[in-house]
């Protein structure tokens, strides 16, 4: 896994390593195809963000196996630029399954302990997160154009970093008030966390670890953007790791600790067999033909010696 410079047209400063990538595109594709699996099978349908989050996971490794061909074309064009965007603004829908399901978890646990009613409380998460993730595509945007030019424009892929860097702050502050939310919601519905029993525990526990994976790779992409593509950052390829493993343990722990087999499902009632339609209407029957007779035989019979 090389990590030395590779020559000033190099916009990593290292050779991307290909076992690595390999590595990821597989680990990916087994939760995002686990995601699919989980999310045709329940009710929360919105957990098909998982998935896109996933494919876009996907995408961007496959732009650092492409960039390996590309090092030297077109400066900071191509693949570095497909990867850049894509492995940024991929998180983004994690932090939206995260923001639903903690309204769920609001629903169900009551919302007299929250502040905030569920509904709003997904739409305002979910908005803030939709935020974020147009500033950092606008970002990634202005900095692939810039970046597209038979002489770079440094400028322009300076300012489109920064735009990145401010969605990507934006993103950590709003995940950390998600989570200082959550904790302070769980605290005051403790009662009811208890007597939801252990497979609301275990939930609550996975979007836990979920969101700390999370910030731990939002502290690291803000400093590694604060200090720009040739930061120190940017030109270490383990530091990469710090996205890398933080996202894809937080994709898998969604796996393990999915809705689907955490949270009530609501059931249709099934319709009755054709046996126990006839046995309900006899029952019926007999039930309804019952008190006709019994009042029948209730009723007092005039007699002669009463009379």
């Amino acid at each position: 896994m090389s990590s030395q410079p590779q020559g000033n047209d190099n916009p990593y400063h290292y050779t991307p390593s290909l076992a690595m990538a390999v590595v990821f595109i597989i680990l990916y594709a087994i939760s995002t195809l686990a995601h699919t699996y989980q999310t045709f099978k329940c009710r929360y349908k919105w957990m098909a963000v998982m998935v896109v989050g996933g494919i876009v996971e996907l995408m961007g490794w496959a732009g650092r196996i492409w960039s390996r061909e590309d090092m030297n074309g077109g400066g900071l064009g191509s693949g570095f630029t497909m990867q850049i965007s894509l492995l940024i603004i991929a998180p983004t829908f994690y932090s939206a399954a995260l923001y639903m399901l903690l309204g769920v978890v609001i629903s169900e646990l009551g919302p007299k302990h929250s502040p905030i009613s569920p509904k709003i409380f997904k739409i305002l998460f979910i908005l803030a997160d939709f935020l974020s993730l147009v500033l950092q595509g606008i970002g990634g945007g202005l900095a692939s154009v810039a970046s597209s030019d038979t002489i770079p424009d440094r400028s322009g892929i300076k300012r489109g970093g920064n735009i990145m860097l401010g969605g990507i702050v934006f993103q950590l502050v709003v995940m950390v008030v998600y989570l200082a939310y959550g904790l302070y919601f769980v605290l005051r519905s403790r009662r009811e966390v208890e007597a939801a029993g252990s497979k609301m525990k275990l939930l609550l526990l996975g979007m836990t670890i979920a969101s700390i994976c999370i910030i731990i790779r939002g502290v690291y992409r803000t400093a590694e953007l604060g200090q720009g593509f040739d930061g120190g950052l940017a030109r270490n390829q383990l530091t990469f790791l710090l996205d890398a493993v933080p996202i894809s343990i937080a994709t898998f722990v969604l796996n393990i600790f999915h809705p689907s087999r955490l949270l009530p499902q609501r059931a249709t009632p099934a319709l009755p067999t054709s046996n126990e339609s006839q046995s309900t209407m006899v029952g019926v029957h007999e039930k309804t033909s019952g008190s006709i007779l019994g009042w029948r035989k209730a009723a007092p019979v005039a007699s002669e010696s009463s009379v």
